[in-house]
């Protein structure tokens, strides 16, 4: 049996430091981040089709996608943003089902999945364990900003638009608190990791 282990959390909450944690211990990982990044690095004629047609045309630029302008668009036209999300949705279910039967053939023992819209896709119940990452919000937005230079503004929409931690804290079976140190924060990772490697 291959046992199935979803990392989720808010924007800016430590997802991506658990992941490389886990890739460390050369562990097998699906991040469904970097599979939206490939969708718009290098982007699908139907992809680009569909952004024409559901209202995104300006975001295309020669054959390329604009992000920052999808990112301003999605978070005042709730509709376009529900019809990109099931777009994208669609493709990285296919990614992620196709992972999970590569590695039941090959009896993997256990596989983790970065998936940061886990509660709001509803998702939950996909996977066997499910570890949430929860840091404050003032934390969290002193992260991207100096990261990837989102306002104050951008952020908020974006965490209006995700699931709260009172719910995270409910479905979650290990719930890990990033609000001190990154040493600190890494053990924290470490232990989790040992509760549930076979």
């Amino acid at each position: 049996m291959t046992l199935t282990v979803a990392i989720t959390g808010g924007i800016g909450s430590g997802k991506s430091t658990f992941s490389n944690e886990v890739l460390k211990k050369k562990l097998k990982l699906f991040d469904s981040d970097k599979q939206v990044h490939k969708i718009y690095k290098i982007p699908k004629k139907n992809f680009l089709e569909y952004l024409n047609k559901i209202g995104l045309e300006k975001a295309v630029q020669n054959k390329n996608i604009n992000k920052n302008i999808i990112r301003n668009t999605i978070f005042t036209d709730y509709k376009i943003k529900k019809k990109l999300e099931n777009y994208i949705f669609n493709i990285v279910r296919r990614e992620r089902e196709g992972f999970i039967k590569k590695h039941r053939r090959r009896n993997t023992k256990i596989i983790f999945f970065d998936i940061p819209l886990l509660f709001e896709n509803d998702l939950t119940n996909n996977f066997d364990v499910v570890i949430s990452i929860i840091s404050s919000k003032k934390n969290r937005f002193q992260r991207l900003k100096s990261s990837k230079k989102i306002s104050i503004e951008i952020f908020n929409n974006i965490i209006k638009s995700q699931t709260s931690d009172v719910v995270r804290k409910e479905k979650s079976d290990i719930v890990i608190y990033n609000n001190t140190s990154m040493e600190n924060y890494i053990k924290k990772i470490h232990k989790a990791l040992e509760r549930i490697l076979p």
